[in-house]
């Protein structure tokens, strides 16, 4: 995200709330066609948010949830860490093992 200009994002979404929307979709949009092969999780991803986000009724309530999930994702990644490390010591082991 080099370029992401956050004061003019806020003073957009102070300004003009239906404009700061539509370039935010059009931001979402645009970055999700520059990654096609992961276009299908990314829009995914961000119907999760959004559908979060409505349901959580107040900006608060949706940055708890969305803390949520974020956290979810990186205890999923550390115990895929910890799954790939385990795997790489039996595989060294074996290397070991079978060396002359």
């Amino acid at each position: 995200m080099g370029g992401f200009d956050f004061d003019h994002w806020k003073h957009l979404a102070e300004r003009d709330p239906a404009g700061f929307f539509q370039a935010r979709d059009e931001a979402l949009r645009d970055c999700i066609a520059r990654h096609p092969d992961q276009a299908h999780a990314l829009s995914v991803l961000q119907a999760r948010i959004d559908a979060t986000r409505a349901l959580a009724g107040t900006p608060l309530h949706a940055s708890r949830a969305l803390m949520g999930m974020m956290h979810e994702q990186l205890r999923e990644l550390g115990d895929r860490l910890v799954e790939l490390q385990q795997e790489t010591d039996a595989l060294r082991a074996l290397m070991v093992s079978s060396s002359p």
